[in-house]
């Protein structure tokens, strides 16, 4: 049977790419991006997918979203969380509170949004799944263990992604029971405007990768931090 996919973010980057592979493998793809001319292109490069026209970061995409996926499908079986935008001060004295607001919108509630738009049709998969595209900067555990102290790091991308990381945590600890896989996923480093010194995967070669990782994912490992290429990460 076909699955369904959601995938936010889908414009560019690992979401174009990801978005470009399920379709290739004969998944139903429902890939969510900001503006009409972006789906516009998503329809001439991946044809037969349903592009969505929202902006995660307002509470009217909730709305416009479910109605999208209601007209148009029966379930969901699976949502990537991939819609980020990059952080620009790394000193605290620089930051401001416009950009840390600005982050945490659109990781942390963009996420909200988009599970609480397609939470009923979740319900209606064999096999429903979420997946937070997180990053090992938004992990407590390496950050506090020194192990980013010598990069120049966004101080709103990381707090940004340690929310994600929390709403993943709690998403998975009510939803379990519902038999709903929720996991976050650092995806490699990648060569993107968000990327870091040491990326060395451009979002074609991580999603192929990652492709497969959540090809198989299921309940039972929900509620991971994973890299899905090096194991399981702190959360």
């Amino acid at each position: 049977m076909t699955e369904n996919v959601l995938i936010t973010g889908a414009g560019r980057g690992l979401g174009f790419e990801l978005s470009k592979i399920f379709h290739e493998n004969q998944y139903r793809v429902f890939p969510l991006v900001r503006n009409q001319s972006s789906a516009n292109k998503l329809s001439h490069d991946l044809k037969g997918c349903y592009p969505i026209v929202a902006d995660v970061s307002f509470d009217e995409s909730i709305s416009l979203i479910k109605s999208y996926l209601q007209s148009r499908t029966h379930s969901i079986d699976i949502i990537i969380n991939c819609a980020g935008i990059s952080g620009q001060e790394t000193k605290f004295n620089h930051v401001t509170t416009d950009e840390m607001k600005e982050l945490f919108n659109v990781h942390c509630l963009g996420v909200l949004r988009t599970v609480q738009a397609a939470y009923d049709l979740l319900q209606n998969s064999a096999n429903p799944r979420v997946i937070n595209i997180s990053s090992r900067l938004g992990s407590l555990g390496k950050v506090s263990s020194g192990d980013f102290t010598e990069g120049e790091f966004s101080y709103a991308y990381r707090v940004a992604k340690a929310a994600q990381n929390m709403l993943t945590v709690c998403m998975d600890q009510e939803m379990k029971s519902m038999g709903i896989h929720i996991s976050a996923i650092h995806p490699g480093e990648i060569k993107t405007t968000m990327g870091s010194g040491d990326a060395d995967l451009t979002p074609e070669e991580a999603a192929n990768q990652l492709f497969f990782w959540i090809k198989k994912t299921s309940y039972n490992n929900s509620g991971t931090f994973t890299d899905p290429f090096k194991g399981k990460l702190p959360w």
